[in-house]
């Protein structure tokens, strides 16, 4: 797991080496064990890295010894010696034991093409001085970032938009993706919160060369239903995720495991046991008063048999939220940055890379929606189907603040575009529960969940590894019957069976709970109040473009009429003043941010 940068263009002779060691000090949490850079006469690579796999031959920027090619790599290619070994029996020459080296061979053999074969996360930039171009690429799901601008016939990358800064870059706010934020809680992942500043989304890879930058899709989830019966599907199932566990236990160092007692990270836990010499460390955190899975994460601990760690949180939240919002690149308001930057905090003291369930929901309908869905009629559906759009429902369910909210609280009326946010599923002509999963799977899942994840890890230099989002066995289970995932009643019944065979019934089917944090609780301490009102003040930086008239309507009703209904639309509002505040901070200035 690496932070990393590259520039490319004729020009790059003018960009001083202390601009590039500040750009690679902004990513000095992604990778504290070394940092380094080179130059050629088109190019600048630089890397910060978190050693996981062959610590000492790994190192970046890296040359490839027989071919004009330089790779920076941020990610985890599981599998890769068994891809090195195919590689070996076509003749190349290997010098190191790095799955970097495998990438650019797996190039050196197949061009751009080298990301069919490239099973994990990433994101990583190749220059390929034959053909003068710099190819770029990310994984499927959109684990891991990747940002870039083009300036001045330059473009530059970066894993974070901070370290774009520390060279001079300047980012302009976009007032669409800010909308998409009131809407999201979140900037949608084929953006991002700047005009001028792009991400490269997920399952992209891009060539850039002669000034332009020319991108495409390599790779999609196809809706191809399976015919298959149900213990079928639950044997493949089980052997898919076997599989995936297994690759993601290799490492030079020691592997733990996220643990918060539900199915996801309990089926991922147990099954990680089994590849590990000892007892596998395992890690969760929890809230004294709210919500509080510390006992169901024991239980799991003891019948598996970890060496477990927890930790309870207060509800004492203003320090952790600055801490955890200054150090995002764009506003998130997802409550679960704060258990998630906690429980990594704690599992980055005893382990550098952490197993998750991250993914679950997503691809085996674990959220109650799509049970919702399969729980109505055949005659209401088709109803909705006649004179309804139940995608379009969906969204409206997810929005924090309705179109009509919006345009009143904007100052100059900045409408969503409808259209950006269906592009994920525009291929999905169907109205029903298959579109609003790929919706999940191409925009909350990279734009909110693996975000959160990145950002908050990242924060304390741990790796996380998701099993359940394996790109065959997302594939495989994203076409099973839907009642194989869900009954209208439960979601993920296909993987509460297979953990019914290693934990207690009352354990596996007992009621779900979130990974979130307890806003509302939070919002009413007498600190947090107080704390609201004075960031929502006069003084509050969200007034350039938002009404405060709006903004105090909704203090009010939330605070002094008790309506319960405003909170999320406060903490939305809180966490996006919060972020502007950090872009003026005093790292900010020393960089030459503002």
């Amino acid at each position: 797991m690496c932070g990393i940068i590259a520039i490319a263009g004729k020009n790059v002779s003018v960009i001083k080496d202390e601009g590039v060691e500040k750009m690679l000090s902004c990513l000095s949490l992604r990778g504290p064990d070394e940092k380094d850079f080179m130059r050629t006469a088109e190019t600048i690579f630089g890397q910060t890295r978190l050693s996981i796999v062959d610590l000492v031959g790994g190192h970046q920027p890296m040359r490839d010894n027989t071919y004009p090619y330089t790779i920076v790599f941020n990610g985890e290619i599981y599998g890769y010696k068994e891809l090195r070994e195919a590689l070996e029996n076509q003749g190349h020459v290997f010098v190191t034991h790095s799955d970097t080296e495998v990438i650019l061979k797996t190039y050196a053999e197949y061009g751009k093409k080298c990301v069919d074969y490239l099973d994990g996360m990433f994101a990583f930039a190749l220059w390929d001085e034959g053909k003068k171009e710099l190819f770029i690429a990310r994984d499927r799901f959109g684990k891991k970032p990747l940002y870039y601008t083009i300036e001045k016939e330059m473009i530059y990358i970066a894993s974070e938009i901070k370290a774009l800064f520390a060279v001079g870059i300047r980012g302009e706010i976009d007032p669409e993706a800010i909308d998409n934020y009131l809407t999201l809680m979140y900037i949608p992942p084929w953006k991002s919160v700047y005009k001028n500043i792009h991400v490269l989304p997920p399952a992209h890879r891009g060539i850039y060369k002669n000034g332009k930058l020319e991108t495409d899709r390599y790779w999609e989830l196809q809706d191809k239903p399976l015919t298959v019966s149900y213990d079928e599907a639950k044997a493949e199932i089980k052997k898919l995720f076997d599989g995936a566990v297994k690759k993601r236990m290799v490492a030079d160092v020691e592997i733990g495991s996220l643990l918060s007692g539900g199915v996801d990270s309990t089926l991922v836990t147990a099954y990680a046991q089994k590849y590990a010499v000892h007892p596998l460390k395992t890690f969760s955190v929890g809230y004294e008063g709210y919500i509080n899975e510390l006992p169901f994460a024991e239980t799991a601990s003891k019948k598996i048999g970890t060496d477990h760690h927890t930790l309870q949180a207060t509800s004492d939240l203003t320090h952790e939220l600055e801490k955890v919002i200054s150090y995002l690149d764009e506003p998130h308001a997802d409550s679960s940055n704060f258990p998630q930057h906690l429980v990594s905090e704690l599992a980055s003291t005893q382990v550098k890379v952490a197993l998750s369930g991250d993914g679950a929901d997503e691809i085996f309908l674990g959220y109650g929606w799509y049970w919702k869905y399969r729980n109505t009629s055949k005659i209401v559906r088709l109803k909705n189907f006649i004179f309804s759009n139940p995608f379009r429902e969906h969204l409206k369910t997810m929005q924090i603040f309705s179109d009509k909210e919006r345009k009143h609280l904007w100052k100059n009326p900045t409408p969503v575009n409808d259209d950006v946010i269906e592009e994920s599923v525009k291929k999905i002509r169907k109205n029903d529960v298959r579109k609003i999963n790929l919706f999940d799977l191409t925009t909350y899942l990279p734009g909110q969940l693996l975000t959160k994840v990145d950002r908050t890890s990242m924060m304390h230099s741990l790796e996380i590894r998701s099993p359940f989002l394996d790109h065959k066995l997302a594939k495989y289970a994203y076409n099973l019957p839907l009642q194989y995932k869900t009954d209208g009643k439960n979601g993920k019944i296909i993987l509460k069976d297979i953990l019914a065979e290693i934990m207690p019934r009352d354990f596996v089917y007992r009621r779900k709970q979130g990974f979130g944090a307890p806003v509302k609780e939070w919002l009413r301490t007498e600190k947090m109040e107080n704390f609201a009102k004075n960031k929502l003040g006069e003084k509050a930086l969200i007034y350039e473009f938002l009404k405060k008239k709006e903004v105090d309507s909704l203090l009010g009703c939330f605070y002094g009429k008790k309506d319960d209904s405003k909170c999320l639309r406060i903490w939305t509002l809180l966490c996006l003043e919060l972020w502007l505040r950090s872009r003026t901070s005093e790292t900010s200035r020393m960089l030459n941010v503002v």
